[in-house]
């Protein structure tokens, strides 16, 4: 039988879905069919008048569109893939193509390098779970939990994170490391006062961090950037001479203070903590409980002769080793007073002089970093060959003068 030829085809065309009616000539009646797809295979609907063709054509097209009959454009095994989709999304209210978009978005965004259900877990975990606290907040607990902490102490951190709350107000889990770059940047400090903030800030993040505020890991804290090379200042030490006038203008409120900066190297903040008892003449040690050092670890510093010595002409049974609140600025008050010609004082100058001096001598910078509780990396790229070995040695050998 001859195979029947179309005569004309007309074209109808509805968003991005057209279909075609043919039509046919049969001799006796003429015939109009649809093409059309129906599980994923060309079928003909056919009728015996154009504009029902037509009509019905315009309809199925529409549908086609709005996607109401998917199985018209589907082969048997994405009709199947499609309806166990609509299946797992039930209930959810969500259409499969705006889940779909979701899924590539994030997968863009993960690069692809893990599976998305492992990022939710992740996110989870370090996101969802965290109690929710506001700056305001945590700062407060922060200032309760360090009440018993030295006035000094309590007064600066008051002072620094009352800024700060009255800044940021929000989340303390929404707050980036670029906002805190910018609001230390705001506040137009010097690189002394810049990274004095920052360590406060560092301190109240790791505090959230430990009451589950925050998530584990480096805190957004710490991922800034500090502006000085280092947690000390400018290097600028005293000489020998200078050193040696400083300690016989002394009264005995500020000594202990010079002798244990110049020849042992303690910080200031460490000094106004330490007690006579901790000071022990029979082994020749200072212990700096793990309670009163900066970094929090306890560490043991063996006491060259010179400081015994110093020490000596102001010792007492017990008490704080110095009465002074603010000892550097007794002592650069000293010098104006008592000196002539005056020594001009150097910001933490006694205790880079005890490191650069203590370097020239060991040439060790780890027995160096345990003895001021820096880390090697630090007393090595700051304090190595500042001086000679002879002008260390002439360091430790300052002693008070002998009475005749």
């Amino acid at each position: 039988m001859a195979r029947e030829q179309a005569q004309n085809v007309e074209s109808v065309t509805h968003g991005g879905v057209t279909l075609k009616v043919y039509e046919v000539d049969r001799g006796h009646r003429k015939i109009f069919s649809v093409a059309h797809k129906e599980n994923g295979r060309r079928q003909l609907k056919q009728f015996s008048d154009q504009g029902a063709a037509l009509t019905w054509a315009l309809n199925r097209a529409k549908e086609i569109d709005r996607g109401k009959t998917p199985s018209l454009m589907l082969s048997p095994d994405e009709a199947a893939i499609y309806r166990r989709a609509k299946q797992i999304l039930a209930g959810t209210g969500r259409a499969l193509d705006e889940v779909a978009r979701e899924y590539v978005d994030a997968r863009d965004t993960l690069g692809g390098a893990v599976r998305l259900d492992d990022a939710a877990t992740y996110y989870a975990e370090r996101r969802l779970r965290l109690v929710q606290r506001t700056v305001p907040e945590v700062v407060d607990e922060l200032l309760e939990a360090r009440a018993h902490k030295s006035a000094r102490h309590v007064k600066d951190l008051r002072g620094r994170l009352g800024r700060f709350k009255r800044d940021v107000t929000g989340y303390i889990a929404n707050v980036t490391q670029r906002d805190l770059a910018l609001w230390l940047r705001g506040l137009g400090l010097s690189s002394r006062s810049h990274d004095n903030f920052r360590q406060v800030l560092v301190l109240l993040f790791r505090f959230a961090q430990k009451q589950g505020y925050l998530p584990e890991g480096r805190t957004e804290a710490e991922k800034t950037e500090p502006m000085g090379d280092n947690g000390d200042g400018e290097i600028a030490i005293f000489t020998a001479d200078e050193m040696r006038r400083l300690l016989s203008a002394a009264g005995n409120d500020v000594l202990p203070y010079l002798a244990l900066g110049a020849f042992a190297g303690i910080r200031t903040a460490e000094i106004v903590r330490l007690d006579w008892q901790e000071i022990n003449f029979e082994t020749g040690y200072i212990e700096i409980k793990k309670s009163k050092a900066k970094t929090k670890g306890r560490r043991l510093i063996k006491m060259q002769p010179n400081l015994v010595a110093w020490l000596k002409k102001a010792v007492k049974p017990s008490g704080p080793v110095t009465p002074l609140a603010r000892p550097e600025k007794t002592a650069s008050e000293v010098i104006a007073a008592k000196l002539d010609p005056a020594i001009p004082w150097k910001r933490n100058g006694l205790r880079h002089s005890y490191c650069t001096y203590r370097m020239a001598v060991l040439q060790n910078e780890h027995q160096v970093s345990a003895e001021m509780g820096n880390s090697p990396a630090m007393v090595y790229a700051n304090y190595r060959a500042l001086a000679t070995k002879e002008q260390g040695e002439q360091w430790f050998n300052i002693m008070p003068e002998q009475k005749s």
